[in-house]
């Protein structure tokens, strides 16, 4: 199924919705980033990184995880490349 193309922004919003205070408590995800595809599969963007604790990190990666699997499943960005 072809993903919807949002701009960074919306991703970026989606994300700290997500995360909140409670999810990921001192941790902040930079910017979302365009790269280019592996092999042509897979969406077009990634997360530049996050702020924050290591340990926090971690534990917000895995209670993160499902919800950007399904966001990298369901949306791409524009182009850049």
């Amino acid at each position: 199924m072809p993903r919807a193309v949002v701009n960074k922004n919306v991703l970026d919003e989606m994300i700290r919705v997500r995360m909140g205070d409670r999810e990921c408590p001192g941790v902040k995800p930079l910017p979302v980033v365009w790269r280019r595809r592996v092999n042509g599969d897979g969406c077009n963007w990634a997360i530049s990184g996050w702020t924050g604790d290591s340990e926090a990190v971690r534990t917000c990666n895995e209670r993160m995880g499902e919800y950007l699997r399904s966001l990298r499943a369901q949306f791409d960005i524009p182009d850049e490349g």
